[in-house]
């Protein structure tokens, strides 16, 4: 399945469950709940399983999707215009480097991400615009792709992962945040 058709079918998955109409900021929290357990598993070197690096990066993507689409930013543009950036890997073209121009750790790639979701949300509590929060969007996809090389995978690798864990999943809305089945129910 390609990058923008899961992309299609993650937007359709939120508007079918009405995240797409919460309010930015509560999204934004799951996002970090996100970045937190990629945090974890990059720390810890837990790579497969649930909370693991690969599905970290697929989780943490579906949240910033949802993120984009409630705030009207066009993530499916840039992705268009920058082809298989966002997929596959392009000969380790767009790797984020150090201002000595040697690649980052792992765990500097991930700072850098905690930094550009630290920028998205600022800039939208100061009302600096999509335009905005775009640059830093782009900046936290760039990050993503450049963790997801280290452990062999790819961003659309990971998103398929994530969708197909999420795609059948129920829940309902309470207070502004969607509770998945599960954890309603006691299980998790």
């Amino acid at each position: 399945m390609e990058y923008l058709e899961l992309l299609n079918k993650v937007e359709q998955w939120a508007k079918d469950r009405a995240l797409d109409t919460v309010e930015a900021r509560t999204q934004y929290t799951k996002l970090i709940e996100e970045q937190g357990e990629l945090g974890v598993a990059i720390d810890t070197g837990a790579i497969d399983g649930d909370s693991g690096v690969i599905d970290s990066l697929g989780d943490y993507q579906v949240t910033l999707i949802i993120y984009c689409l409630i705030r009207g930013i066009d993530l499916r543009g840039k992705i268009e215009k920058q082809g298989k950036f966002w997929t596959k890997d392009v000969d380790g073209m767009y790797q984020l480097l150090g201002e000595d121009g040697i690649s980052l750790t792992t765990s500097q790639k991930f700072i850098y991400l905690v930094y550009e979701s630290s920028q998205l949300i600022g800039k939208y509590n100061r009302n600096k615009g999509v335009a905005e929060e775009y640059t830093s969007v782009a900046q936290i996809m760039l990050s993503l792709y450049d963790i997801a090389r280290e452990y062999g995978t790819n961003l659309e690798e990971t998103l398929n992962i994530a969708y197909h864990e999420i795609k059948y999943r129920k829940g309902k809305m309470i207070n502004g945040i969607f509770v998945k089945e599960a954890d309603l129910n006691g299980k998790n």
